[in-house]
């Protein structure tokens, strides 16, 4: 180094800053460099100009150091500390990757308002070993450089070397710097408006086009690019805009699906329905599906991030033993999916409940707070029909607003938290001894879903003998991401002993769930003793609100086969529904126990998600939606349809996955989406947006169809 002199070695170190950082930010842009993104198509212009945006902010900075600085050693000290500064940023927005799929922005910060007991340092924990397992070191590697760089220079010749910095340059670069970044964000705006008009694929977009550097000073600084849905949507009246709703309404006397062309109803029979179902007499002599469950209590429960493929598992699949044998009294979804975005959870409950696509960037139970929303939901359906509806969940009540979401948007009657529990006598410091026979204790931060299970049961008799009929909502908690309180031992080495030295660590907690993932649904219906619990007169829903989450490559290890990126993310966003309505009286002996015969029964393998299920209650209840809009498809008609993840914008039918950022990412690889079908599905997404860009939108909606009828 000391052979270069001093003006040398100085521009080296501009050269360096500016060259290295743009390079470190093609770790969040490109698939090859990290996995756990979906990026859009690159394009040529694309590159281009966000190279151009990251240049104008990196050469903004070294002017602002000059104008700061006097000395070139001052300055290159400058360079180093703001290089360890978006080193550390890159690495975090690789993280943010690795948990939820897209890119940051702003309104993800919303997340860090749920409160973190219980997972916080598990979830550290994990992102410190992402370090080592997965090469993001390397991100680090401009900063390692440049320090390296500066400990072989003459310091003392650079403590010496004063770089003269004339106005007139400045003048010029500063003009040359705002032609550019201006070109580049015209620019940039263009691609936008044309490739990714979704509010949810604006982060990735623009992180890929725009630049790293110039969409977080923007984020930094609250700035918005904001999307005018009646342009894109080509909305210009009332009139339109009730024609484009109703092309996707389901709720409607006769509809054509699109995928298959033929005519459907809101009304399902019997008779059109999977051929494998099956209706006791007990329960109905009707060819008429609608309103079949009618007066019966609802039971709907959230079940914890699990993903069907721990079903699907020769040898996990075999710690499901109870559930298997549920599923045979049941009707089972195979093939449903998530619909969740950044919310996560909080995104499930709300497919599940008001049947909308959440937006996908946001999470809507924080933005309630700034935007109430007046939405459709069936706590609202069934309070109209006098149920008594109330939401139980073992975590603090504040987590993700629910406090003021649950009474406020929702309507339920009642929301009983931790809070409440402890305030009943649960006491999180003893855990809960669910099985006196073998002295078996669940010691968590949160109350035990076991007990959460028991005190359903307790609690519905209760209700049933007090109130009449109910809707109960239990959210379980226990099987949250870093899958550290399993009361059976987090890493026990002997369920799953061929691959505990070939998974990581979180992977084998959370397969090691499995056990008490099927124990807990378990102990819904009977307890520590063996006794039934099942609840009289109730239908009981389950579904997962979302997957693991594991995007590390476990799964080809697992399943013994290499699996594709969007293999591996249809798999973790396949989870696990199934719609349960037992007798009263009859049972059916399965062995070392019995379950109350299942009374509508049979297996759903069409592709289905999550808001398909809020139209199935809907119906099934015969629930006083009159004329209100809902979208999705019937759960045990034949009817075809798609699955949308919100938040990666995957969209998953029958024969592949595709993704809407790149309809060129496609599996199985021989399968084509066509320009009708990547259409119709887009439309789609930007119209469930639109519905929630407005507080009432969807009241308006409504009001609309109801004045056409």
């Amino acid at each position: 180094m000391k052979k270069l002199n001093s003006k040398n070695t100085y521009l080296l170190f501009i050269t360096l800053f500016i060259g290295l950082n743009i390079i470190n930010t093609y770790f969040l842009t490109i698939k090859h460099l990290n996995r756990y993104i979906e990026p859009f198509l690159h394009t040529f212009f694309g590159e281009i100009n966000q190279i151009l945006g990251n240049f104008v902010i990196l050469f903004l900075l070294v002017l602002i150091f000059s104008l700061i600085f006097k000395k070139a050693k001052s300055r290159i000290k400058a360079m180093i500390l703001t290089t360890l500064f978006l080193n550390v940023l890159v690495y975090a927005l690789g993280l943010f990757n690795l948990f939820y799929g897209t890119a940051f922005s702003r309104k993800g910060l919303a997340l860090f308002r749920n409160p973190a007991d219980g997972f916080a340092f598990g979830v550290v924990l994990e992102i410190l070993l992402e370090l080592i397992t997965y090469y993001r070191i390397v991100v680090f590697f401009p900063v390692i450089t440049l320090t390296v760089l500066y400990i072989l220079s003459d310091k003392v010749a650079l403590s010496l070397f004063k770089p003269q910095l004339q106005l007139k340059r400045v003048l010029i670069s500063l003009l040359a710097l705002g032609s550019i970044f201006f070109f580049s964000l015209n620019n940039y705006s263009r691609l936008y408006q044309n490739n990714a008009p979704v509010q949810s694929m604006y982060s990735t977009f623009a992180v890929q086009n725009l630049g790293v550097y110039p969409y977080y000073l923007g984020q930094l600084f609250g700035i918005n690019f904001t999307l005018d849905y009646e342009e894109i949507l080509d909305i210009d009246n009332d009139e339109e805009l009730i024609s484009l709703v109703q092309s996707y309404n389901k709720n409607q006397e006769s509809y054509i699906n699109f995928f298959d062309g033929q005519t459907y109803s809101n009304r399902l029979m019997v008779d059109e329905a999977v051929d494998s179902l099956y209706v006791d007499p007990a329960l109905s002599t009707s060819n008429d599906l609608t309103g079949i469950l009618k007066d019966k209590n609802l039971v709907l429960i959230h079940l914890e991030s699990l993903n069907q493929f721990l079903l699907d598992h020769p040898d996990i699949g075999e710690n499901f033993a109870f559930l298997k044998d549920l599923f045979k009294e049941s009707f089972v979804l195979n093939n449903v999916y998530t619909n969740v975005g950044m919310g996560v959870s909080s995104d499930g409950e709300l497919s599940i409940l008001s049947g909308l696509n959440p937006v996908g960037d946001e999470t809507l139970y924080w933005e309630y707070n700034e935007m109430n929303y007046d939405l459709t939901s069936l706590v609202k359906y069934f309070n109209e029909l006098n149920y008594y509806t109330e939401a139980i969940h073992g975590d603090k009540e504040t987590f993700y607003n629910r406090d003021v979401v649950y009474p406020d948007m929702y309507t339920f009657d009642d929301f009983y938290s931790i809070e409440d529990f402890i305030e009943d006598g649960y006491i999180i410091e003893d855990g809960y001894l669910f099985n006196q026979i073998d002295n078996l204790v669940h010691d968590s931060p949160w109350v035990s879903d076991f007990y959460l299970a028991d005190y359903v049961s307790e609690y519905g008799s209760t209700l049933a003998s007090t109130v009449g009929q109910y809707f109960l909502f239990p959210i379980t908690m226990m099987g949250h991401t870093p899958f550290d309180f399993d009361p059976y031992g987090s890493l026990r080495e002997s369920d799953f002993p061929q691959y505990v030295d070939l998974i990581q660590n979180i992977t084998l907690r959370y397969i090691n769930y499995s056990k008490y993932y099927n124990d807990t649904i378990q102990r819904f219906f009977m307890d520590e003793f063996g006794n039934d619990q099942t609840l009289d007169d109730s239908v009981y829903v389950f579904y997962s609100d979302h997957g693991s989450g594991i995007k590390n490559g476990d799964l080809s290890i697992l399943f013994d086969e290499p699996i594709s990126s969007l293999e591996e993310r249809r798999m973790l966003q396949q989870i696990s529904v199934f719609l349960y309505v037992p007798s009263n009286d009859e049972y059916v002996d399965y062995g070392d126990y019995q379950i109350r015969k299942g009374m509508l029964t049979g297996e759903q393998d069409l592709v289905r998600s999550q808001v398909d299920v809020y139209r199935t209650i809907i119906e099934l209840f015969d629930l006083p939606v009159e004329d209100d809009m809902y979208f999705g498809v019937h759960a045990m008609s034949k009817e075809p349809t798609f699955a949308l993840d919100n938040r990666i914008t995957d969209v998953i039918l029958d024969d592949y996955i595709y993704s809407m950022r790149n309809r060129y990412a496609i599996y199985p690889e021989n399968e084509t989406v066509s320009i009708e079908f990547y259409d119709y599905i887009l439309r789609y997404k930007i119209l469930s947006d639109y519905i929630l860009s407005e507080a009432d939108l969807q009241t308006r909606i409504n009001e609309l169809i109801k004045d056409e009828d």
